[in-house]
């Protein structure tokens, strides 16, 4: 063997030395990970142990006393002085013959009775034309209990309903009814929970915690069920809502997002997702539509939804809105939004054209802002003259400003301030029907508020299914439209699901109408 073949030979020992050596690190440090792994699970159990034992030993005490009360008692009942003789049996004391006492249950579940109330007794004689008192023999009452919310006072008020016999026949009181059958909640605790939850948009948890440190000691669960099952009877005042607001002649719209968990995981192992809420805000009526379908931001959602409107419709540059005018949706007139459209340049801080170009979109919110209809005798004519005459002269000098920025020579095509002006100009020809009236806005930033409710409602939460996704939407309309008209929302909540509850389900949807806040009037009790 010669001098190259020695060292061609050595190069391989040392290559095939080295991969044994990578493979043993690799080795090394993939047990040594299943190591730190295992040790880490080792402190687990030992600190599971360790809680266990405490609370065997805590147990451990408990037996101990309970046996020594155990035996104390029947020391105490072998003594000669405590002795009682027994009662003889009687013939009908046979407990072959014993029937056992029926459990009141609800479905298997031990209601609370709530010893934390402020209790109130109430007799409720019967109510019928027929019944004459002094005809009657009373045969017996019984205690119907329903639990009322006061803000923030919890009442727990037991209704004695008695029974006569009169001629033959059983003459009862009624108690009042609850919106849903077997439950002792009457529609203020629901309008309490849709209050907190909806409108102030604290997670349902920390609501039964609020009720609890007034007074009342409200299960989570319980709490859920009575929101959602109340859910299906406002179905028809929700539909009624989104019929009401396609026939308003002004929509501002948008979208935003909240977190929801599936049942089942996406094919990459998430099972919470991003599904979007669209808003549509009446702005001739005051009224909020929030919706969903199943998460989607698809153009067909919007569309859907969108059905039977004429007028304008104010939103941002999102590829969902770009059918309106088109097709189906011809009768609608898009209004876009400057402040989207200011804040691209706004974003360009170090760029002092952009910078100037966003202060004059400032300044046609600086002429809007002097004068306001129904001030100083401002009127709606006014307010258009107005608008036409300065919105002329500050929109020319802007085009300028932009078709200087567009008509550059050597910019890169992914240049900001040129996206910037672009985003601006494909929306210029709609820009100008924004001042043809003298009620349209110039943004739609009154729903970017209302969205608000639905942002940090999900900073806090994650909505557990599609289907609460949908309760949340439907309550959220109501609350926030409540909140809009200047209606009180418990006082709303309060009424609406009592009426809605006595209603029959094939009522017409057009008979809900009045019930919406912009309409509705307390019901005379």
């Amino acid at each position: 063997m010669n001098k190259n073949e020695l060292i061609e030979f050595l190069q391989r020992q040392v290559g095939f030395l080295q991969g044994k050596l990578d493979e043993a690190l690799a080795s090394v440090s993939s047990l040594t990970l299943a190591n730190e792994k295992l040790t880490a699970t080792v402190d687990e159990l030992r600190t599971q142990i360790a809680s266990l034992e405490e609370v065997i030993k805590g147990k451990g005490a408990e037996l101990n006393k309970e046996k020594v009360a155990r035996q104390a008692m029947r020391r105490l009942q072998e003594s000669p002085s405590e002795r009682q003789s027994k009662p003889a049996p009687s013939p009908s004391d046979d407990p072959s013959e014993k029937k056992p006492e029926k459990k009141h249950t609800n479905n298997g579940a031990k209601r609370k009775t709530h010893p934390e109330c402020e209790i109130e007794t109430v007799v409720v004689e019967p109510d019928s034309p027929d019944f004459r008192p002094e005809a009657a023999t009373f045969i017996g009452e019984c205690d119907v209990v329903r639990y009322v919310m006061v803000p923030m006072r919890f009442r727990k008020i037991i209704y004695k309903v008695r029974k006569y016999v009169q001629d033959e026949k059983i003459y009862k009181g009624s108690a009042p009814a609850t919106p849903l059958l077997n439950s002792q909640y009457t529609a203020s605790f629901i309008a309490g929970l849709a209050e907190l939850r909806y409108l102030h948009c604290m997670p349902l948890e920390n609501a039964v915690e609020y009720f609890r440190s007034h007074g009342f000691d409200l299960d989570k669960g319980t709490a859920q069920k009575l929101v959602s099952k109340v859910k299906v009877q406002l179905e028809n005042l929700y539909k009624a809502l989104g019929q009401a607001i396609v026939a308003d002649n002004y929509i501002c719209g948008d979208e935003t997002y909240q977190k929801v968990r599936l049942q089942v995981a996406t094919p990459s192992g998430r099972k919470i997702k991003k599904g979007y809420i669209w808003v549509f805000v009446g702005m001739t009526t005051g009224l909020v539509y929030f919706f969903y379908d199943d998460g989607s931001r698809s153009a067909e959602v919007f569309e859907q939804h969108i059905k039977g409107f004429s007028g304008a419709f104010q939103c941002d540059y999102y590829s969902g809105y770009r059918h309106i005018g088109i097709g189906g949706m011809s009768g609608i007139k898009r209004l876009p939004c400057l402040q989207h459209i200011k804040r691209k340049f706004l974003d360009i801080k170090d760029n002092p054209k952009a910078q100037g170009i966003a202060k004059l979109f400032g300044l046609l919110y600086h002429f809007e802002h002097k004068h306001r209809i129904g001030k100083d005798g401002w009127t709606a004519e006014d307010h258009l003259q107005w608008r036409q005459r300065y919105s002329r002269i500050m929109l020319e000098k802007i085009h300028m400003r932009l078709m200087a920025v567009k008509n550059r020579v050597g910019v890169p095509p992914d240049d900001l301030l040129l996206a910037a002006t672009e985003h601006a100009l494909r929306q210029w020809d709609e820009i100008p029907r924004i001042f043809a009236s003298p009620t349209y806005k110039l943004d739609n930033n009154e729903v970017e508020r209302i969205n608000r409710y639905i942002s940090l409602t999900r900073r806090r939460l994650t909505i557990g299914s599609h289907t609460g996704a949908e309760a949340a939407a439907l309550y959220h309309s109501l609350a926030i439209t409540c909140n809009r008209c200047g209606v009180n929302v418990y006082d709303y909540f309060c009424d609406i699901i009592d009426r809605c509850a006595a209603w029959p389900p094939n009522t017409p949807i057009e008979m809900y109408r009045n019930l919406l806040p912009d309409r509705w009037k307390p019901s005379q009790k």
